[in-house]
């Protein structure tokens, strides 16, 4: 029986969003309230690419080549969105849970709360779908600010779907994710031992583990128990890899050594990004050197 497969939205995106589409210009207030401008602006928001076109990045192609080896429904949970088909027409959008990034949404909510506003943004958003196609297994590979978003809702669904879905995540879910415990499948750095193909950033870590479950035991699932003593028999015996120590630094002290090290890199974002973590061991996820790359870049035009 074939599984769904479910992803949670990536910071890269195609296309740019439409001048009032982005978290940024809405006003502060409560979930219900902020949710019902933002679902006014999605009706009226034009649609030119599918979901699995907007979406970039190494963890959305890992969960979408597993959709395509199970040949079942893929689907993506959007905090702008909802749960949306990846073959869905969506708009190009700005708005994250990244408290950091100018278009995080619970900076603009007085409820703080990433579950209150899935509550508030699934009941406007006219692209959300609450069905789970199929009787298969659900897999659904998702950070911890995702899962603390969507398990109150999930938590909910019938005995007998929510004994299908399986978590996949870097660390087991707990606080406003614990909910989702039951489902979490126990992968941790061995995944990268596995064999080629495997190994990955931790950016990736959930799509990759997702990855590797659809090809390997779905076929023989016999309930959420027995699936995660298969993944610990699994990862027995191997060795995780050793990684580097890299230092954390805010956005203030990253942006004044991009611009230092702007030359040496050749003024290319990849080249950026080695430099930073494989020469000068510091820590940046690629979609927050994206950001605070073209704002170094910005101010570089602007000085010359």
């Amino acid at each position: 029986m074939t599984a769904t497969v479910i992803t949670m939205c990536s910071n890269r995106k195609r296309g740019d969003p439409a001048a009032d589409l982005s978290a940024a210009g809405l006003a502060r207030g409560t979930a219900d309230a902020v949710a019902a401008v933002w679902g006014r602006r999605l009706v009226q928001a034009p649609c030119a690419l599918t979901a699995r076109q907007l979406y970039g990045g190494r963890g959305f192609r890992e969960a979408e080549a597993a959709a395509e080896a199970q040949g079942g429904a893929f689907l993506v949970v959007s905090a702008g969105l909802g749960l949306v088909a990846a073959d869905a027409a969506v708009p190009a959008y700005g708005l994250t849970l990244l408290a950091s990034h100018a278009d995080g949404i619970l900076g603009k909510i007085d409820d703080d709360e990433a579950s209150a506003w899935w509550r508030a943004l699934t009941s406007v958003s006219p692209f959300h779908s609450p069905d789970i196609p199929g009787r298969g297994l659900i897999l659904a590979a998702l950070s911890a600010p995702y899962m603390a978003m969507v398990a109150d809702d999930w938590a909910g669904w019938p005995a007998e779907r929510f004994a299908r879905l399986r978590v996949f995540s870097k660390s087991p879910p707990v606080g406003a994710a614990a909910a989702l415990a039951p489902a979490w499948m126990p992968y941790d750095d061995r995944l990268d031992a596995i064999g080629p193909g495997h190994a990955g950033t931790q950016a990736d870590f959930a799509q990759r583990a997702l990855r590797h479950f659809a090809v390997t035991f779905t076929t023989s699932s016999r309930g959420a128990p027995s699936d995660a003593a298969a993944v610990r028999a699994g990862l027995q015996g191997l060795t995780e890899r050793e990684r580097p120590e890299r230092k954390r630094l805010d956005d203030a002290d990253l942006l004044a050594l991009i611009s230092a090290e702007w030359d040496a890199a050749g003024g290319r974002s990849g080249a950026m990004l080695r430099r930073l973590r494989d020469d000068l061991h510091i820590a940046c996820e690629q979609s927050r050197l994206k950001t605070l790359f073209k704002t170094v870049a910005a101010s570089r035009g602007s000085a010359s």
